[in-house]
């Protein structure tokens, strides 16, 4: 009798837990579903920075506030985690601090409509990144970084007041291009020329820029000898904005181009060689032939490729340059 009644009390224990576990399931599930139709309201991008770290949102549901963290949604997906740095009327301006999704981000433009979770997003599922988006999209690694002085400057004015086209004031480059030079008979030919360069933004849309490049020319002046040829310029530029996040910068300049060749215009006894005077005279001015003093012009063309980073191309009475930017 007694190990009857234990057994039917342990099978009602069992069906009960089973019951309740089955019922608080269901319960969480309903919740995290009302939560997410709560928290989610429809907001819509009116402008985006050149910088695409800074944005300004509608927010005419009122659902957040200056120093809110929030989320914005794409597609049902974890887009992008933001900061709100201002708050007016119906308007905000965000900061991105985290990239969830890459491919989305680069979805983000003016008129597009998003959906926007306020504070905590955990519940909306695990947000799954890729260890390339996390190397190349991540700005800030946690919310605390906000409070470390990493995060980066940007407009954040509703009312964007600024008339720069680049927000950032300096811009390096890494560049290799052709650069005219000469032959040993002296007709003209373009050689492949290493160069780097510093621009900085001292008015709106007004820029300075000084390249340092180098390259050899092997054979020149004579066989067996080597040329250095070495190119210093200024530049003074302006930016016009282009299509598809796209720069164009018309500029004016002046450029020195110096050249020496150790072993021109000198006679090697060990060579086997007597070389006349005219010889000799006629390599040291192939050398200086290809020194210069001149007023440079032509056209860089920057084109965004993710935030920070531009693909270049000059082409100009100077050089003609492909290479990579870096602004900061």
């Amino acid at each position: 009798m007694m190990r009857s009644l234990l057994v039917a009390l342990t099978f009602l224990f069992l069906t009960a837990n089973s019951y309740s576990q089955s019922v608080i399931d269901e319960f969480n599930e309903q919740s995290e579903g009302n939560q997410l139709a709560s928290e989610l309201v429809t907001e819509k991008i009116t402008k985006v920075s050149n910088s695409k770290r800074t944005y300004i949102i509608t927010n005419e549901n009122q659902a957040f506030n200056k120093g809110d963290f929030i989320t914005l949604v794409l597609a049902n997906n974890l887009a992008a985690r933001a900061i709100v740095a201002k708050s007016l009327n119906d308007l905000a301006g965000i900061k991105i601090i985290k990239i969830y999704s890459l491919d989305l981000f680069k979805s983000f433009r003016p008129d597009l409509e998003v959906q926007v979770i306020r504070g905590d997003d955990s519940f909306f599922g695990a947000k799954k990144e890729t260890e390339e988006e996390k190397e190349d999209a991540s700005l800030l690694k946690e919310e605390e970084d906000l409070y470390n002085g990493t995060l980066l400057e940007d407009d954040l004015s509703l009312d964007e007041n600024t008339n720069r086209k680049i927000k950032t004031d300096n811009i390096i480059s890494l560049n290799v291009g052709l650069i005219e030079g000469l032959n040993n008979d002296g007709s003209t030919q373009r050689y492949t020329h290493l160069n780097g360069m510093w621009m900085y933004q001292f008015e709106d849309n007004i820029w300075a820029e000084v390249g340092y490049g180098q390259n050899l020319i092997n054979d020149y002046p004579s066989p067996g000898f080597d040329t250095k040829m070495t190119n210093v310029f200024i530049r003074a530029k302006y930016t016009i904005s282009a299509p598809f996040y796209s720069f164009v910068q018309p500029y004016l300049g002046f450029q020195m181009i110096n050249a020496s060749s150790p072993q021109a215009g000198v006679d090697d006894p060990n060579d086997g060689v007597t070389p006349t005077q005219a010889q000799l005279d006629n390599e040291i001015q192939l050398v200086e032939d290809l020194k210069k003093r001149q007023v440079i012009f032509g056209l860089t063309v920057l084109k965004r490729l993710v935030p920070g980073w531009f693909i270049r191309a000059d082409l100009g009475s100077d050089i003609m340059n492909v290479g990579f930017s870096l602004e900061f």
